[in-house]
């Protein structure tokens, strides 16, 4: 039961993933995400259902257009691979903590919905992190999203239990505000150069959504992410500067958002504390 409910979660996954690139390829393009074949952006042919399967359907066709045998991105694959990839942690962390759940009334079903709360939030940003690598921006309306459903669960978390508030809730709570005002004030002092407003406003999400202690801790573990791939960037200019034409320097752009999700999903699924702050309240 266990093994297919985690191969589920692996192939919806892959489904949703292949969803979610219509979705970072139409979005603010005029095009409806709902409706509308997909096709060829080159020769404009439309795609059977054949051609449309997850992973396989790239692989068969050698991650090419079956009429005008053009490239299909690899952002295709990828985002199809990791989203099911995701899902089954997702499906895979559910099924860990199931004995907790089992504790409560209807915790079966409490934690049904915890795994589609996830899968959501998951969804969201997937399509976040890959649009900001694409047009270096966060679109404003999966960002609302994302930090409205997180702070759903905030709020209920805490009324369901941490109710009375202790010193843990409290932090908890004011953990979005406290992890997204030091981005704030570098967009607000750069104005704008040095960070954008959108990852203070995923920063907001991310405080609701882990709170304090592995909110922080996703956020200095993209840091530390993002360092390495910036220095990994600058060796490699200077070994192949015919890949890197305009050079790389601190001027160059690079979309800081992939490294707050990347660092988010760890947290999620590994609980990890950096700075061991939870071991302040017995937790």
């Amino acid at each position: 039961m266990i093994s297919l409910c985690l191969l589920s979660a692996l192939i919806v996954g892959a489904l949703i993933g292949s969803f979610l690139n219509v979705v970072i390829y139409r979005y603010n393009t005029g095009l409806s995400i709902a409706r509308g074949r997909s096709q060829c952006f080159v020769c404009g042919k439309k795609l059977e259902w054949y051609e449309l399967i997850p992973l396989v359907s790239f692989i068969l066709q050698n991650g090419r257009c079956r009429v005008c045998h053009t490239k299909i991105s690899w952002q295709y694959p990828v985002v199809e691979l990791v989203t099911a990839l995701l899902f089954f942690a997702v499906a895979y962390r559910q099924v860990s903590l199931y004995e907790i759940f089992a504790l409560y009334p209807n915790g079966f079903l409490f934690s049904t919905l915890l795994a589609v709360y996830y899968f959501i939030i998951i969804s969201l940003l997937v399509v976040i992190a890959v649009y900001d690598m694409r047009h270096k921006i966060i679109p404003n309306a999966l960002v609302y999203s994302f930090i409205l459903l997180a702070f759903g669960k905030l709020f209920l978390f805490t009324y369901l239990f941490a109710w009375p508030i202790g010193t843990l809730a409290l932090l908890n709570l004011t953990a979005p505000l406290l992890l997204a005002f030091p981005f704030a004030f570098l967009w607000f002092v750069s104005r704008g150069m040095w960070i954008g407003f959108g990852d203070a406003k995923l920063a907001l999400g991310i405080g609701a959504l882990l709170g304090f202690a592995h909110g922080l801790s996703a956020i200095m573990i993209a840091f530390w992410i993002g360092a390495a791939y910036g220095i990994i960037l600058i060796v490699a200019s200077k070994l192949f500067p015919a890949r890197f034409p305009g050079g790389v320097g601190p001027e160059k752009e690079i979309p800081f958002a992939p490294f707050l999700i990347l660092g988010t999903c760890i947290v999620l699924f590994t609980q990890i504390d950096v700075l061991g702050i939870m071991q302040f309240f017995n937790v």
